[in-house]
């Protein structure tokens, strides 16, 4: 029995190329130290938009932290000269357009908590993250809480300030990568083919 046709298949399905999961960064940065001058506005990474709604308009805040907490990221045009998610306030992002997205990680980095402070990613079904100073400005995984949201077909998720006030710096999703369909008809034909071949060499 010839070997060879068996080898060329399998060097030929060694050969497709393996697809990239794919990485979507949200920093919602816009011009820096300034009112957007509405309360909704759209941020795209890849083609893909992640709708945030405040509470009043939005505001980019870009400045150095005190204490050694950051104060960096998206906050809020009222209520005072901080500009951060005050207790009172919140800031909704609407994740729905990753829900057909094959997502296998997800996490949320917020700022500007300090000793004391705290802030809270909630889902619409009451369940809650909460990030408190020694999470300030780290990634922490959401991933259960979206994992909910989209059993539920709800990508409502709301982050206030538990005490003090607060800044979402980043959202940070992966995805796992789906074959292309040229790659699939690939390894489908070759895999047919072996089969013939087995069938043919077997008498079947």
């Amino acid at each position: 029995m010839k070997l060879w046709p068996i080898a060329l298949l399998l060097v030929l399905v060694a050969a497709i190329p393996a697809a990239a999961d794919t990485t979507y960064t949200w920093n919602f940065a816009t011009a820096p130290n300034a009112s957007l001058g509405t309360n909704t506005y759209t941020y795209y990474d890849n083609g893909v938009g992640i709708t945030a709604t405040g509470s009043t308009n939005l505001y980019y805040k870009f400045q150095g932290g005190i204490g050694g907490a950051g104060e960096t990221g998206l906050g809020l045009a009222c209520c005072n000269s901080d500009h951060e998610i005050e207790a009172g306030q919140s800031i909704i992002l609407n994740l729905s357009s990753l829900f057909p997205q094959k997502v296998t990680g997800i996490s949320l980095m917020l700022g500007s908590i300090q000793r004391g402070e705290s802030g809270q990613v909630c889902d619409a079904f009451g369940s809650c993250v909460t990030f408190g100073s020694a999470s300030d400005s780290k990634s922490v995984s959401i991933f259960g809480l979206f994992t909910d949201m989209k059993n539920h077909h709800s990508g409502v998720l709301t982050i206030k300030s538990g005490t003090g006030d607060v800044l979402i710096n980043q959202l940070l999703v992966t995805s796992a990568a789906v074959p292309e369909p040229s790659s699939l008809m690939l390894m489908g034909t070759g895999l047919i083919g072996l089969a013939g071949l087995v069938r043919r060499k077997l008498g079947v």
